[in-house]
């Protein structure tokens, strides 16, 4: 069965990097090869997720935990991740991040889906993203980051698709470069949306409720495969940070809902 999605026009940004086409966007056949449904009550599948600990990058406020119930369980048909307003160690505030780093690897052409309700206010920041399972050994920016869905709370409305990459062009010092695009979407906080992702070969289509807002392909110049390498899912809600920006004490709790996630093979 075909699977038709539509897709705004944008505005490329690297020359015979980024296309888009007005229109419809059929992928091909898909086969669902990985998924969680979280119809189960606890902690996170064990088997399908790890944790990240402590504090990561970003210069974000969080301390995120690991495995602990107050800030990510699954319940009522939903992963949830809760960032809190409390003391822990050297932070303010904590959350949880987890991902299937070393569980299991998306590889080739594929999609992925997640369906989600987000957090809100100032200084939440939640996100779903992949990199390369290569990153312990070609470290970041070399092991491409796809960032499926981010979300600022400074401003509402507002879903973010992000490309990050090694670039032989680049200027800065760790030859990074960045491409992406913003949609807008309504009541982000109190319905369900799906974000997916679907990669073929070195291109790489982002997409909210199957319309197509950012669409990338390889340049010449990236490190080599890294478009097309063997990937690892995260999710998270991050506090504060370079992004974030300053935190509202107010909103929390903030809970992150995660209904499910499916990955498909593309043929």
């Amino acid at each position: 069965m075909a699977y038709l999605f539509y897709c705004s026009i944008l505005i490329g940004i690297f020359a015979n990097t980024l296309s888009l086409a007005q229109g419809s966007y059929t992928s091909t056949k898909r086969k669902l090869i990985w998924s969680d449904e979280f119809n189960y009550v606890g902690l996170p599948d064990a088997k399908k997720w790890n944790y990240e600990t402590g504090f990561i990058r970003n210069q974000e406020k969080q301390y995120y935990t690991k495995a602990d119930y107050k800030n990510v369980n699954v319940k009522n048909g939903n992963l949830i991740i809760t960032a809190r307003k409390e003391r822990h160690k050297n932070a303010e505030y904590t959350s949880a991040s987890i991902n299937t780093l070393k569980k299991v690897d998306f590889e080739g052409d594929f999609r992925i889906e997640i369906r989600a309700k987000l957090p809100y206010g100032k200084g939440i920041w939640p996100a779903i993203w992949m990199m390369g399972t290569n990153i312990q050994e070609m470290k970041w920016p070399k092991c491409a980051e796809f960032d499926i869905m981010e979300f600022v709370g400074h401003t509402p409305n507002t879903i973010h698709a992000n490309m990050h990459w090694w670039d032989a062009i680049s200027t800065k010092p760790d030859r990074h470069s960045t491409s992406g695009s913003k949609t807008t979407v309504k009541n982000l906080h109190n319905k369900y949306h799906i974000y997916a992702m679907e990669r073929k070969g070195e291109n790489v289509r982002f997409f909210v409720d199957n319309l197509c807002y950012f669409n990338i392909s390889a340049p010449s110049t990236a490190y080599k495969d890294s478009f097309s390498a063997p990937l690892y899912l995260m999710i998270n809600t991050a506090v504060g940070g370079t992004w974030g920006g300053p935190v509202d004490d107010s909103i929390f709790p903030q809970r992150f809902l995660i209904d499910y996630v499916r990955a498909y093979s593309l043929k």
